[in-house]
């Protein structure tokens, strides 16, 4: 018997302050892949609620993706034992996004009103206490996983409160102490003031102790009489960062750590361009095994990955510029992005180093061969910067280099170029990712695709903000970008695997003074603009800009009548536009 009293009383309804957008159809092929979900949902949502869930909408309209579904709703899915696999994924992917629609202690009180409910109910004590631990596992996955929740002044004591009283109970002691040294490193963070939150909750008074506030206040929580030092014992009001050993297994806080680490590296990881690249360059690249090249980017890759969390991608995706402005996390997507950009052109400009196509065509295979590689590695992050590198302009004009390349690179090239194709929303690439089953690293651009379609496409509600149903069928889109990303995160790369760091390659990736996409773009503008220059020296000099030639102050050197044949439509489209009647 638990001695701690307990309080019901009716239903309170409360107002999330979430943005709406105006609706648009998210892409046709990630409806289809998702269809399996959709299925299992509206099953799982028309059955009647168990284990002592309170079904709200019993006497109104099923819930469904059409109509919505209430809080109350989603919240007896997340703590129902799962029937189907759509179920095991729910419960990660309600955790990562609930907060565009509730705040953390709306969350808190609906738990534990399910957990205090269970106890009055008349069933067999055992099937009583495993659904309460299943619901208290629930709340320890919570606070491993998103510690920032419970940040708030007020929400950290409410749920010290709970732990607390748990900790009276013997059969639910060893769940108390496991939340106990997860609250123990609970700091503020990005999470505590994102969208819906508690800060705003208080506010408007629903976190007030008083029971006129909360229909949901209950003595686990809200209990003015409580005194820390008869019950909390070691447990403490300061969320201090004191560790208990029992850390050591919890997984989520080793994620945690994983993460901190990977945060603590990104910014070393951060391109310096100090070192003009040359020959010696060029020779040192060549000279570096292959599987030497792909390890130290994987490596790389994977710091940066690591230090992204998936609300960091949501809050990337749904913010505004003066929002993130205020984000700290963000800075870890935006590095992650820089980096793909930055691989890209470094790949192009080590290709375009060489003016004559055999030795060009030396570095392409080189690079095809690291691209499949990074394939095998499942790295997709930079096997799609590498694939934008070599499709760039600046690479694909030269068709000399090209026709250099063997048979057997150039078949196992169009071989990656398919399978990261974006014909069909990316589904080669998406089955590929599906059955990865090891280590991996996304091709990001396509998750911020996702969620950019499924937050901008759909409306939060189904309705109005204050009446209206929550619109699940979008965070299940969403959810599916997020589940991949926690799988991944997961499972990372061992040492053993990348072999030692290489500091010198590392150096060469991400040191390299390179001429990037917009600086093209500005030097062609500066040359048009240079009035010291001829017509034709200004029109030879903007084509040597364009097709990366060797120039003079004259006009531009052309190696060959093939490469004379093959740029002389640009040429003389250019010449048209500037007057110049003959060329050669």
């Amino acid at each position: 018997m638990r001695k701690d009293s307990r309080h019901d009383s009716t239903t309170m309804v409360t107002t999330p302050s979430a943005s709406t957008n105006p609706p648009l159809d998210i892409n046709t092929n990630l409806d289809e892949s998702r269809d399996d979900i959709t299925d299992s949902s509206r099953s799982e949502h028309a059955s009647s609620s168990e284990d002592g869930g309170l079904d709200v909408d019993s006497q109104s309209e099923a819930p469904s993706d059409e109509r919505g579904y209430s809080f109350d709703n989603l919240v007896d899915r997340l703590l129902r034992l799962p029937r189907s696999k759509a179920d095991t994924r729910f419960g990660s992917v309600f955790l990562a996004l609930y907060r565009k629609f509730a705040a953390p202690g709306q969350l808190l009180e609906a738990i534990v009103h399910r957990f205090e409910a269970l106890e009055k109910e008349n069933c067999p004590f055992m099937t009583k206490t495993v659904s309460q631990l299943r619901y208290l596992s629930v709340i320890e996955q919570w606070i491993g996983t998103y510690p920032g929740d419970f940040a708030h002044t007020k929400t950290r004591r409410r749920m010290r409160i709970f732990v607390a009283k748990l900790s009276n109970t013997r059969i639910f002691s060893a769940a108390a102490r496991e939340m106990s040294c997860d609250l123990d490193v609970v700091t503020e963070d990005d999470d505590t003031n994102w969208a819906c939150c508690d800060m705003d909750r208080e506010k408007r008074g629903l976190l007030s102790p008083d029971l006129g506030w909360s229909s949901r206040v209950s003595t686990l929580l809200d209990d003015p009489e409580f005194d820390f030092s008869d019950n909390l014992g070691s447990l403490s009001l300061d969320g201090g960062q004191g560790r208990n050993a029992a850390h050591s297994l919890h997984t989520d806080f080793g994620m945690l750590q994983t993460v901190d680490a990977a945060r603590r590296q990104g910014p070393s990881l951060v391109p310096v361009p100090k070192i003009p690249i040359s020959k010696m360059h060029w020779h040192m690249l060549m000279e570096t095994p292959t599987d030497h090249i792909a390890c130290e980017l994987t490596r790389i890759d994977w710091i940066m990955f690591s230090a992204v969390r998936p609300r960091d991608l949501v809050r990337h995706v749904s913010l505004s510029q003066t929002q993130k402005a205020q984000c700290k996390s963000i800075v870890h997507v935006s590095r992650m992005i820089d980096h793909f950009n930055h691989i890209r052109d470094w790949v192009a400009n080590f290709i375009l180093l060489r003016e004559k196509a055999k030795h060009r065509v030396l570095m392409l295979e080189k690079l095809m061969h690291v691209a499949r590689k990074l394939r095998e590695m499942n790295n997709y992050n930079s096997l799609g910067a590498f694939l934008a590198g070599i499709s760039s302009a600046a690479v694909h004009r030269l068709a000399a280099t090209r026709e250099l390349v063997s048979p057997e690179t150039g078949k196992d090239w169009m071989k990656l170029e398919i399978l990261m194709s974006p014909t069909r929303s990316y589904s080669a690439y998406r089955l590929a990712w599906e059955n990865s089953s090891g280590e991996r690293i996304p091709f990001l651009p396509l998750p911020i695709r996702d969620l950019v379609a499924a937050e901008e496409g759909n409306k939060t509600f189904v309705g109005d903000e204050v009446n209206g149903r929550i619109n699940w069928r979008k965070f299940e889109v969403m959810g599916e970008t997020v589940v991949g990303i926690q799988k991944a995160q997961g499972l990372p790369y061992r040492n053993s695997m990348l072999g030692p760091r290489n500091d010198e390659l590392r150096a060469l990736i991400l040191n390299s003074n390179m001429i990037r996409d917009d600086e093209v773009s500005s030097s062609e503008i500066k040359v048009f603009a240079d009035t010291r220059l001829t017509e034709s020296s200004r029109l030879f000099m903007t084509v040597a800009v364009l097709s990366n030639l060797p120039t003079t102050e004259g006009g531009c050197e052309i190696s060959s009548d093939a490469h004379r044949r093959r740029h002389s439509p640009l040429i003389f489209f250019l010449a048209s536009l500037s007057g110049v009647g003959h060329i050669f």
